[in-house]
């Protein structure tokens, strides 16, 4: 009994260091996506400083499209990698080259520097874009404990994009715009140096062959795309030269890129994952899902500013609502997913809900107040809240578990296009229309000039603007009263463009319910980890819902212990569970079951981990799934769900 409590002591003492671990490798993941999110958007309000500063007002965008450009671009590569080479040292080496580019952004002398360093920041928030969901399913392999995540990191993901404006005003107003880019270095040196520690490394794949010309054409091609929608998101029309050679471009490399896939052995992105119905169906879900985010995220504050007439701080403060009803969702949602194991319902829900609350969006005007507007925000971040995470958790519990890395990252980077997209489109509905209508409907007795002056909606909430456009119209007679008229004119024909890019918005998130109604229903835990894409896949999946699963009997600990005691030891944790496994059976005492079970349990996490450390131990557990199909890693992993994990519930319980 001695020697038992003792084993249970280490036992307890190993179990608190891995929920330590866990926790560490939590808060560094959530860090580092808070960081790379963040700066997609800190950045906007401090560019007229910088431009300023630095001068090069003809470059102005680009600091923006850099970043984007080449964070887009290394999501679909460096997911595939991340399959192959395991995905933590891609983490940390995007930290660390974003790190790397911050420091240099925050030195730079010149508009052409800047903008180089800030294309190095993208690159390596691509390398963390592309691996960082995908970790989260490493460090909790089983789907339902995940669930109770996944909503809180994308909860981060969009509180560092709404938070991003308001930030970097402040710093830029308060410190220096190149703290900006500074704020990042001792935020993110705690992921850099406690990843390394805490994250786990996911299996390395030997032998796989790295397609190159998948990557380099893919890359291309949404470098080509990206750049013609950020085009039109300057003002370009949809047919200037430009913009179509752009398309042009991306249409052709993607001709080529779709027989390459089919020819390589080793694709960068698999097309028969498309074949998958849930794949095909998430990340409709994800385009349709990320044109209706980012569109609401950078038109409703102008909407506030513009057609309201409120304070950048009252426009940013009016989001909050949207934030804080996506993080509830997401945490409250994630609980019940955990507990009733199925996403569709909360998938199409939330689809149903954010429809609810882009329609309310649409009936805005300019008598509407300002809580109008957050309750609707609410409304819209109640059924975005479950959307996101529920396609991730899906995808991730259907596809090959060498996909997972491939798969995951794609339906990011497809989220990144639908941003992209609806930035593009709305933002040509905004410009072209408040164009029309001011030029339309504006006095006729007002000066062409002062006219001109608002042709930009920006001018709208400008105070600069607004005094210039007084001074200028003091020299007429009556002049302020003629300012005041035209800027009404103004606002009325912003309120009505910004109408219709919501109606845009609106479609889109409606057909977000039809792609919710098409997902299958997936139930998290019967799925090991494989698809439908292949048929080993579909028959390691039917194998796992199959009733010819053995019957878990405690004789099939000591032949795990047995072959975990051939693998090398890791730590002093592999030591203390060794000991613990091989009296498992002898235990019967509630305390001695409840130290089995925790015994059972590290050990299953061991198995579902698979990182290349406890070859024989995967080796013993694959044996244990008699009768399925897929790999030994899926075999395993299933075997680990439905054998292991079902004894360690009995010894739990007591039967």
């Amino acid at each position: 009994m001695a020697e038992a409590g003792y084993g249970g002591a280490q036992q307890g003492a190993a179990d608190a260091g891995g929920n330590r671990a866990t926790v560490l490798a939590v808060a560094g993941l959530m860090l580092a996506l808070f960081l790379v999110a963040l700066d997609q958007t800190i950045v906007g309000t401090a560019l007229p400083q910088i431009v300023a500063d630095l001068e090069g007002f003809e470059r102005y965008a680009w600091v923006t499209t850099a970043y984007l450009l080449a964070s887009t671009a290394m999501i679909p590569v460096i997911g595939k990698l991340g399959d192959i080479y395991g995905r933590k040292w891609f983490i940390l080496g995007g930290i660390f080259v974003f790190l790397a580019g911050s420091a240099l952004c925050g030195a730079a002398w010149g508009m052409i520097e800047l903008i180089i360093f800030r294309g190095i920041q993208g690159l390596g928030a691509g390398m963390i874009f592309a691996n960082i969901f995908t970790s989260v399913a490493d460090i909790f392999p089983d789907p339902a404990r995940r669930a109770k995540y996944q909503g809180v990191f994308f909860s981060v993901f969009a509180l560092s994009s709404v938070v991003g404006p308001a930030m970097g005003g402040w710093i830029t107003d308060n410190l220096d715009w190149r703290w900006v880019f500074y704020v990042n270095l001792p935020l993110g040196l705690f992921s850099l140096f406690a990843l390394p520690f805490v994250l786990p490394q996911s299996g390395r794949r030997r032998g796989a062959r790295i397609d190159f010309p998948g990557a380099i054409t893919i890359t291309a091609s949404v470098v080509a795309l990206l750049l013609a929608l950020s085009w039109v998101g300057e003002g370009y029309a949809w047919d200037a030269t430009r913009v179509l050679w752009g398309f042009a471009v991306s249409a052709v490399l993607l001709a080529v890129f779709v027989p390459l896939e089919l020819r390589a052995p080793e694709p960068v992105l698999p097309l028969s994952l498309f074949k998958g119905r849930v794949f095909a169906t998430g990340s409709a879900l994800m385009f349709l899902v990320g044109i209706g985010m980012f569109g609401i995220i950078l038109y409703v504050p102008l909407f506030v500013q513009g057609v309201l007439g409120q304070t950048a701080t009252n426009s940013g403060t009016v989001l909050t609502p949207l934030v804080l009803s996506m993080t509830v969702t997401g945490m409250v949602g994630g609980f019940l997913i955990s507990r009733v194991k199925r996403v569709k319902p909360f998938m199409l829900f939330g689809s149903i809900v954010m429809t609810l609350g882009v329609y309310l969006l649409t009936t805005l005007g300019i008598g509407s107040s300002t809580l109008t507007v957050a309750v609707f925000l609410g409304v819209t971040g109640l059924g975005l809240g479950l959307i996101m995470p529920t396609v991730t958790l899906a995808v991730q519990s259907t596809v090959p578990v060498e996909s997972l890395g491939v798969a995951t990252s794609s339906t990011q980077f497809v989220r990144s296009l639908g941003s992209t997209v609806g930035t593009a489109v709305v933002g040509s509905f905004v410009t072209r229309g408040y164009a029309e209508d001011l030029a339309a409907n504006a006095p006729s007795q007002a000066p062409a000039d002062l006219v001109s002056a608002l042709d930009n909606p920006q001018a709208l909430v400008s105070d600069e603007a607004r005094v210039a456009l007084s001074e200028a119209a003091s020299a007429f007679p009556g002049g302020e009263a003629m300012v005041d008229e035209v800027v009404d004119v103004a606002r009325e024909a912003l309120s009505g463009s910004i109408h219709d890019g919501f109606v845009f918005i609106l479609v889109a998130v409606g057909a977000s319910i039809l792609a919710a109604l098409a997902m299958k229903n997936v139930r998290l835990e019967k799925q090991p980890g494989v698809a439908s894409a292949g048929p080993a896949s579909r028959s390691a999946a039917e194998g796992a819902a199959s009733p010819s699963v053995p019957v878990p009997e405690p004789s099939v600990v000591p032949r795990l212990a047995e072959a975990f005691g051939m693998d090398e030891a890791r730590n002093g944790r592999d030591e203390a569970l060794r000991g613990l496994l091989s009296s498992v059976n002898g235990m019967s005492e509630p305390a001695e079951r409840r130290r089995a079970s925790a015994a059972l349990l590290s050990l299953a996490e061991r198995i579902e981990r698979g990182n290349g450390d406890y070859p024989n131990l995967l080796r013993a557990a694959a044996g244990l799934a008699n009768g399925h199909g897929g790999t030994e890693r899926e075999r395993a992993v299933c075997a680990s769900r439905t054998v292991v994990r079902t004894l360690r519930e009995k010894l739990r319980e007591g039967r």
